[in-house]
């Protein structure tokens, strides 16, 4: 599913600049950048449902699903309908890190990174399936917005994952402590709109540590 990982976003999340890498960690950054690609196994599922705007929330009739929090009814308030989404990353990718954990842990860490925009990409990839999809439609899609993120409760993984049959499909589960297996999964929600997305508000907007952001202070986002 992926060919190739934005090494510049890896560099990003290790908080390196390109330009400040010594031949030591550019040859380290180049192998974990090769053994992610060669031992992801990238899979998504989304799955589109109506929204309804009541004193609760934003529930998704039929599912049993209310999201909270006016961060996420500010992001919906002009759609109808929404996607739930689950992307992950793969089993082999954590167990390739716990395994460098033991024997080179500065290597784990850079295949850590590697994996964290592996998951990114490929739910990227997701998403630009859903919006080819509303586009057809003559619709837009919202960014994509996940359990944890502003006042969303991460409590809502459950839910996601439960009605995506995420574990059945492709093969995620979850921690009592809510944390998702394999580790490299993200869930979101992604809204259908008639309005474009230079329209809308940067995401940023909505994020409690927007004015302590160590990505916002070198100019780029999360």
């Amino acid at each position: 599913m992926l060919e190739e990982l934005d090494k510049s976003e890896v560099l990003r999340y290790l908080g390196y600049r390109q330009n400040g890498l010594n031949e030591r960690m550019e040859a380290l950054i180049s192998r974990c950048v090769e053994e992610t690609l060669r031992v992801c196994e990238g899979k998504y599922i989304y799955k589109r449902f109506p929204a309804a705007f009541t004193g609760r929330g934003v529930e998704l009739p039929g599912t049993g699903i209310c999201l909270t929090g006016k961060d996420i009814r500010k992001h919906l308030e002009n759609c109808r309908e929404v996607y739930l989404m689950c992307a992950t990353a793969g089993m082999e990718l954590d167990r390739r890190v716990r395994k460098m954990m033991i024997s080179e842990p500065d290597a784990a860490v850079v295949m850590d990174a590697c994996g964290i925009q592996a998951v990114e990409q490929i739910a990227d990839q997701a998403e630009a399936q859903i919006e080819k999809t509303v586009r057809r439609e003559g619709l837009n899609t919202t960014w994509r917005f996940s359990p944890g993120y502003g006042d969303l409760p991460l409590e809502l993984q459950r839910d996601f994952l439960r009605v995506l049959d995420t574990h059945r499909k492709i093969g995620v589960s979850l921690t009592e402590s809510f944390l998702m297996v394999p580790a490299k999964s993200v869930t979101a929600v992604v809204g259908v709109t008639d309005i474009r997305k230079d329209e809308r508000k940067n995401k940023c907007d909505h994020c409690d540590n927007r004015e302590n952001c160590g990505f916002r202070k070198r100019g780029t986002i999360c």
